[in-house]
């Protein structure tokens, strides 16, 4: 399936089949996933594949039993992983030795990361953007290959945590995201148009379109 297809087709997806997902196709989604771009090459996540359905049913509890979690026949628990990001430096050196950024881009990286005095919440919201890049992957890859997935992020932190049973000292639950076969083929939702959404130099000057000769 060609890449725009696969981005027109995928959707949010909350009703599954109780068809079995084969092992193959999970592993396309997460070899997708691990793929992703991240901040200098840290890839602070960690992907929990859950399908039996005690653990399951743990996690819809602790996501308000919203539908989408008590019938998907997998859950991927998408993790920030605070004991890899610390490597981050060198995983910078690391870009810097195969040439991808330049002495002087690392020289500011290993300044600033060396002497920044991060919050941990500031530390957590940048994990989880990076860990989302990777998320949206594996969504993408589950639309090429006929699944279908969703993002849930109303959810208990903690009781998401304990039915997973993360070392909380490195660990922290980011989004569950429900797996499967599409019960249905939803229709198109609603989005914005792009001038609605782009803005062309400055802010409030609509994008035009380009106009096909």
């Amino acid at each position: 399936m060609e890449f725009f297809d696969v981005v027109k087709r995928r959707r949010s997806i909350r009703e599954f089949s109780d068809k079995e997902v084969p092992r193959r196709l999970i592993e396309e989604c997460l070899d997708a996933a691990r793929l992703a771009p991240s901040g200098t090459n840290a890839q602070p996540w960690r992907f929990l594949v859950v399908q039996s359905p005690e653990r399951r049913a743990a996690l819809a509890e602790a996501g308000f039993n919203q539908p989408c979690l008590r019938n998907a026949p997998v859950i991927l628990a998408l993790l920030g992983d605070l004991g890899v990001d610390r490597k981050r430096l060198r995983r910078a050196k690391e870009l810097g030795d195969a040439g991808a950024i330049s002495g002087d881009a690392l020289a500011i990286l290993e300044d600033k990361y060396g002497n920044a005095n991060e919050t941990k919440t500031a530390r957590s919201a940048r994990i989880a953007a990076d860990c989302m890049i990777a998320g949206e992957h594996y969504a993408l890859a589950a639309a090429a290959l006929g699944l279908g997935a969703c993002w849930v992020m109303l959810f208990d932190r903690e009781k998401a945590a304990a039915a997973l049973g993360l070392d909380a000292k490195n660990n922290f639950p980011v989004a569950l995201m429900p797996t499967g076969y599409p019960l249905r083929e939803p229709h198109p939702r609603p989005r914005y148009g792009l001038a609605e959404v782009a803005w062309d130099e400055m802010p409030g000057r609509p994008w035009e379109a380009v106009r096909e000769e």
